[in-house]
C-alpha cells in the first residue's frame, strides 16, 4: 500500500519518467496477471461456464506467450484452479481433478477460496493432491543445445536429459543465456513420450530488462546493487533508480541510486503519517548531489542474501512480497513494481 501511495505522489508532482508501454507493463508484471479474473468470477456465478472457460483459456495462452518477461506460475496456478472449479460445477470429475492437480503442482501452497469451496470442490481438490501412479516420459530438444529446462518450477536440467513424470498437465520452461524463454503446458501420458522441440529466439530489450530487474533485486544494497542497476540504466536510458529495500503495509525504506555518480542516498523512510508534501520533498532532496554518499560506505548485514542472484525459475515457488522500483532521469522518475521470490519475507530487497 505504501509503495502505491508514494508512486501516486511522485506521479502527481511530475517526478515520474514515462517508459515505453510494453517495457512498463513487463516490469510491473501486468503481462502475467490474470486480466479477466473478475469477469471469470462473474461468468461462473451466472453459471455461464462456456464463457468462463473461454476467458480462462485466453488468459492462459497470453500468459504462456509472455512467460519470458515474468514468472507465469502464480497466474497459471490460479487459472488452473478456476478451470477445476468450473469443471466441478459441470460435474466433470476427471477434468476437475486434472486441473486442480495442475494448480497444486504449480503452487503447492495454493488454498481454495472458502466461498467457492463446495463439498464437491473440496473432495476433488483433496483427491488432486495425491499424484497418480501412472508415469510418462518428457523429452526436450532445443536450440541452443546449452539450454536448460524446468518442470513445474523445479530444478533446471539439461535439455538432453529426459524426465519421467506423473501423468497429467505440467508446465515446461526452457531457458538459455541471451535467448527468450519458452513456456508450454505439456500433457504427459503413459502411452507415448511427450516430445518438445523448440528453437529459442534471441531475447529483446523487454526480456533483458526483466532479467536485470531480477538481478538488481537479488543483489545486496550498496555497491552490488549499483552494479546491477547500471546495466538496467543502460537499457532504459535512465540513470537514477529509487529502490524500495524493505517494508510492510505501513512503512517502507527506499534508497536512490545514482548510476553516473556511483553514489547512493541515505535511507528514505515513509509511513502512513507521511504527507504528500513530505514524500515529494524527501525524494527531491535525495536527488541533490550533496545528499548522496559514496556507494562504498553502504554496509548492509544480510546473511540471508545469496552469494549469486537466483532467477525465479531456478527454485520452487515461495511468494514473498512486492518490490517497488523507480528510475529517475532529469526531472523524472520511471516507476514500476517487481515481484520477487525469497524464502523469508519482503526483507532483503
Amino acid at each position: 500500500g505504501q509503495i502505491l501511495r508514494v508512486r501516486r505522489v511522485l506521479s502527481s508532482r511530475g517526478l515520474l519518467y514515462k517508459l515505453p508501454d510494453r517495457l512498463e507493463a513487463t516490469l510491473e508484471g501486468r503481462n502475467v496477471l490474470v486480466a479477466d479474473l473478475e469477469t471469470i468470477r462473474q461468468a461462473y456465478a451466472d453459471s455461464d461456464y462456456p464463457t468462463a472457460i473461454k476467458l480462462i483459456e485466453e488468459d492462459r495462452d497470453r500468459i504462456l506467450r509472455d512467460a519470458a518477461n515474468r514468472d507465469p506460475i502464480p497466474a497459471l496456478a490460479e487459472l488452473a484452479q478456476w478451470r477445476g472449479i468450473v469443471a466441478a460445477a459441470s460435474n466433470d470429475e476427471d477434468e476437475a481433478v486434472r486441473q486442480f492437480r495442475a494448480a497444486y503442482r504449480f503452487n503447492p501452497g495454493l488454498t481454495l477460496d472458502k466461498k467457492l469451496a463446495s463439498p464437491r470442490v473440496r473432495t476433488y481438490f483433496k483427491k488432486a493432491q495425491v499424484e497418480p501412479e501412472d508415469r510418462g516420459v518428457l523429452k526436450v530438444a532445443a536450440d541452443p543445445d546449452s539450454a536448460t529446462y524446468t518442470v513445474d518450477g523445479g530444478e533446471a536440467k539439461p535439455v538432453s536429459q529426459k524426465m519421467v513424470l506423473p501423468v497429467g498437465i505440467h508446465l515446461v520452461m526452457i531457458t538459455a543465456e541471451g535467448r527468450k524463454p519458452w513456456a508450454e503446458l505439456a500433457e504427459i501420458r503413459p502411452s507415448k513420450p511427450y516430445k518438445l522441440e523448440i528453437t529459442l529466439d534471441a531475447e529483446d530489450k523487454v526480456d533483458r530488462a526483466s532479467k536485470l530487474v531480477d538481478e538488481a533485486v537479488a543483489a545486496p544494497a550498496g555497491k552490488p546493487r549499483l552494479k546491477r542497476t547500471r546495466a538496467l540504466a543502460k537499457l532504459t536510458g535512465v540513470t537514477r533508480m529509487l529502490v524500495v529495500e524493505e517494508g510492510d503495509a505501513d512503512h517502507i525504506t527506499m534508497r536512490l541510486y545514482d548510476v553516473e555518480a556511483r553514489k547512493v542516498s541515505k535511507p528514505l523512510e515513509f509511513d502512513t503519517d507521511a504527507t504528500s508534501a513530505v514524500i515529494a520533498r524527501k525524494v527531491a532532496a535525495a536527488l541533490e548531489p550533496d545528499n548522496l554518499v559514496d556507494v562504498d560506505t553502504v554496509v548492509v548485514a544480510d546473511k540471508a542474501a545469496p552469494a549469486e542472484p537466483m532467477h525465479w525459475y531456478q527454485h520452487w515457488y515461495v511468494w514473498a512480497g512486492v518490490l517497488g522500483v523507480a528510475t529517475a532521469v532529469g526531472g523524472g522518475i520511471a516507476a514500476y513494481d517487481y515481484s520477487h521470490r525469497a524464502p523469508t519475507s519482503i526483507r532483503g530487497f
